[in-house]
């Protein structure tokens, strides 16, 4: 059934959004309107999340409203974690959410203060969630919504606090992976434009001197450096244009698809994402599953919480074999050895036969968390010789071109 995401005044007047699932447009305007809600704005979701049919510039427009609105990861997860801990100690919800409100940033302080209201006025804890995409996604709403229905609200809320905990464990590692690499890259460039700016100007005046015919390297060098200081704006321009270029170009859906998957291919760094996407989804749909939430379900949210095109591209084709009847493992097998590896359909396969499904993708998510912790423990001493090398060959190369004519100042001179 299609997810359609909307936005609706309530009847004190207030805007709040949130996704539901429905046949069509007109279907939701019905169960918004007898809610006692004005529709204002009702879109169809793509199976990730993503609203259908929007153009190049609504969707620019959409994800620079999204990060104004976006509550930072550790703050949710943070009061996720009070929140479990408050029920579990026999206090009630409304009253937790409104003592754990008083503490928070403004922008969160209001979204928990509007949550309460909602609560005081007989709303589930899962429909007043799902008002704040910002701060509480789809993932979390459903998780919610199936303890709700359980009467197990602190036990989902302890899983979910877990769960968040080890996710933003494991994208700390990741990001910690990616980093060391970018910087040394920063500074390369930042080292090289210095040099071409400012040494290359003065060896030039230096060299002028001579009289005599420079060699090939340093002509070129100082060529370089004449033609970035002559063009400073146009060169500063064009990086400027390149970068809002890349900006606006991943958001575009074709666009963002071929640069998700080319990700996957890079040497070493590929690797670790594919992996901390496998880990990401083994863990979701463990959540999930464990709390109740039912499969198709499951699968659609994680194919937006593993926020890569490609492999929500491969999700949805699970999703649609699913629903033509076929096992997950069969379904996962379907989808290629590449994108599910064999530990993951095999366990899943396990567990539709032992009626344990949860617990084992639960361990497949560990297995990958500690694969990537081992990668980056030792990516440290496997790539610093390399960059080190890298940076010392750049710079090197540039400063023999340059030093070229003083080894050779006698030849010049005669």
């Amino acid at each position: 059934m299609p997810k359609f995401s909307y936005s609706v005044r309530d009847a004190q007047g207030r805007l709040v959004s949130g996704t539901m699932d429905g046949n069509s447009v007109d279907e939701c305007i019905v169960r918004l309107e007898e809610k006692n809600l004005i529709p204002i704005n009702i879109e169809e979701l793509n199976f990730d999340g993503s609203i259908k049919g929007r153009s190049f510039f609504d969707k620019v427009n959409g994800s620079l409203i999204a990060m104004s609105k976006r509550v930072p990861y550790r703050d949710v997860v943070f009061f996720t974690r009070q929140l479990a801990t408050m029920i579990d100690g026999g206090v009630a919800l409304p009253r937790a959410v409104e003592q754990l409100s008083r503490n928070e940033k403004p922008a969160f302080k209001r979204m928990l203060e509007q949550i309460g209201d909602d609560l005081g006025m007989g709303s589930t804890f899962s429909d007043a969630l799902g008002k704040h995409p910002g701060a509480f996604n789809n993932m979390f709403v459903a998780v919610v919504r199936a303890g709700e229905a359980a009467g197990a609200l602190d036990k989902v809320l302890d899983q979910l606090a877990n769960y968040m905990e080890n996710s933003e464990a494991l994208k700390s590692k990741v990001k910690a992976a990616m980093r060391y690499p970018a910087v040394i890259t920063a500074f390369v460039a930042a080292v090289t434009v210095g040099i071409l700016t400012f040494l290359v100007p003065v060896f030039k005046d230096m060299y002028a001197g001579f009289g005599a015919k420079l060699p090939a390297a340093t002509l070129m060098m100082i060529s370089f450096s004449d033609a970035i200081r002559d063009n400073a704006i146009a060169v500063t321009a064009g990086i400027i244009a390149l970068v809002i270029g890349g900006f606006l170009a991943l958001n575009a859906e074709k666009p963002k698809y071929l640069w998700d998957r080319y990700l996957l291919k890079l040497p070493v760094f590929g690797e670790i994402l594919r992996k901390n996407i496998l880990a990401i989804f083994c863990r979701t749909m463990s959540l999930l599953m464990d709390s109740g939430t039912p499969i198709l379900e499951a699968i659609q949210i994680s194919g937006a919480a593993v926020n890569n095109k490609h492999y929500s591209k491969a999700l949805e084709g699970v999703y649609n074999d699913i629903k033509q009847g076929e096992l997950l493992s069969a379904s996962l097998v379907k989808a290629g050895h590449a994108d599910f590896p064999a530990l993951v359909t095999q366990l899943v396969s396990t567990g539709e036969e032992s009626g344990r499904i949860d617990e084992l993708l639960s361990k497949a998510a560990e297995f990958y968390d500690r694969e990537i912790k081992n990668v980056v423990d030792s990516l440290s001493s496997i790539i610093e010789p390399i960059l080190i090398v890298i940076l010392g060959g750049i710079v090197g190369t540039m400063l023999i071109a340059l030093y070229l004519p003083v080894f050779t100042i006698g030849k010049i001179i005669k």
